[in-house]
């Protein structure tokens, strides 16, 4: 396990790094987190969606079934998940940081991956000015895919996740 850690490590300091790519290290919100916190060192190995939504986003009804079909399917596939429910413009973040509605919105979809609870420092840090947004980051926790928006659950993010979840996944020959 240590030598793969000095791999992984060795790897991301000889990958340069583009202004589109966000390293996956800011997973320590404010405002908490339901079902269970989550530490980037946890995340390493596996392909990750970290993906930004809101509750009071006028796409929230339509986008999180749609997600939890998503999740449904590549889950199973050893897809690592955290949901990052953000604050909406404008609106007090005292209500933003209470999570007992989002909790509730968490259970209702059925969603047992970890959610954090941001006070806005996640989604400045990783650039997020629309939900939702889907950032992908490979087993190495390399960004590989970002889509925000209405149609932000298209299919060149199911193809992505496929690829990253797939047989190939595991040989090394994944080229973004």
């Amino acid at each position: 396990m240590h030598s793969l850690n000095r791999v992984l490590a060795s790897l991301e300091e000889a990958l340069p790094m583009s202004s589109l790519d966000v390293p996956l290290t800011l997973l320590d919100p404010e405002g908490g987190w339901i079902n269970a916190p989550v530490h980037v060192h946890d995340l390493r190995g596996r392909p990750t969606l970290l993906y930004f939504w809101s509750e009071l986003s006028q796409t929230n009804e339509q986008q999180l079934p749609k997600i939890k079909t998503l999740l449904d399917e590549f889950l199973p596939k050893g897809l690592q998940v955290v949901g990052v429910h953000v604050p909406m413009a404008g609106e007090d973040l005292e209500h933003a940081l209470d999570t007992n509605d989002i909790e509730a919105i968490v259970k209702r979809m059925g969603f047992r991956h970890p959610v954090a609870v941001d006070d806005g420092s996640m989604e400045q840090a990783y650039g997020v000015n629309d939900v939702p947004t889907f950032l992908v980051y490979d087993a190495f926790g390399i960004l590989r895919f970002r889509v925000s928006g209405e149609d932000a659950l298209n299919l060149e993010l199911r193809r992505i996740l496929e690829r990253l979840t797939g047989p190939e996944a595991n040989t090394g020959a994944f080229a973004p």
